[in-house]
């Protein structure tokens, strides 16, 4: 991508723009997949679309994350992904919870009342799966079954996409890395999973082209 864009691999046309101060592009160190985006006090907003909204009935998160060593206070919960009004957040640490944890919140679900535990200064692969029923979460391509979420429904998402705070702009920044963030209209398996973790979220297209992709950035540090 160019001036002040990150590029959507997807086809879909999801492009985001930097919102609050630019993201910087680091060494993915220890990843293989070229630069990671390092947020501080930064955001990417993507601009509402048909495949990134509506009455979601199965939906995939998928990504990279390596969450700096950050200070959490009461109610605070520094946003991955937030969404208009709180309908679907990806989040790390928080006040209320024990520090060192991956939490999500959407419509239908009573609070952040579940968090899985993640470690500073690592990479992990995160993957959340919504299947209408409930959300599953993978750390490191494993199912973590003490961390699923019953939230029976549709998931009614709309208003701009936003990566690294949340929707209001008014502080919870997520302070750490990220990488290969895609969101998937389906549900993915284990095995789907693996195959992104170990190959990339680009390069498993080849091997199942029929998926739709609903937006994704392959190193979502962009070519600026």
């Amino acid at each position: 991508s160019s001036g002040d864009t990150v590029d959507d691999k997807s086809g879909k046309n999801n492009h985001g723009k930097f919102d609050n101060g630019k993201a910087k592009r680091v060494a993915s160190k220890d990843k293989p997949f070229g630069k990671a985006m390092e947020f501080k006090q930064s955001r990417i907003i993507v601009k509402d679309s048909a495949s990134l909204s509506g009455d979601m009935k199965k939906i995939s998160f998928a990504l990279w994350v390596n969450k700096f060593d950050e200070p959490g206070g009461n109610g605070t919960l520094p946003r991955i992904i937030s969404r208009h009004a709180d309908k679907h957040e990806l989040a790390m640490d928080s006040g209320h919870m024990q520090r060192g944890n991956f939490a999500l919140y959407a419509g239908g679900i009573t609070g952040w009342n579940k968090g899985m535990p993640i470690k500073e200064k690592q990479w992990h692969h995160i993957v959340v799966t919504y299947d209408g029923k409930v959300f599953n979460m993978y750390l490191n391509g494993k199912l973590e079954e003490d961390y699923q979420i019953k939230a029976p429904g549709k998931l009614a998402l709309a208003g701009p996409f936003y990566v690294g705070s949340r929707h209001t702009g008014l502080g919870e920044d997520y302070l750490g890395l990220v990488d290969e963030l895609a969101v998937y209209s389906g549900v993915l398996g284990e095995k789907k999973i693996k195959e992104i973790m170990e190959n990339g979220v680009l390069d498993q297209f080849a091997v199942d082209a029929k998926r739709k992709l609903a937006s994704t950035w392959g190193e979502i540090k962009s070519r600026l």
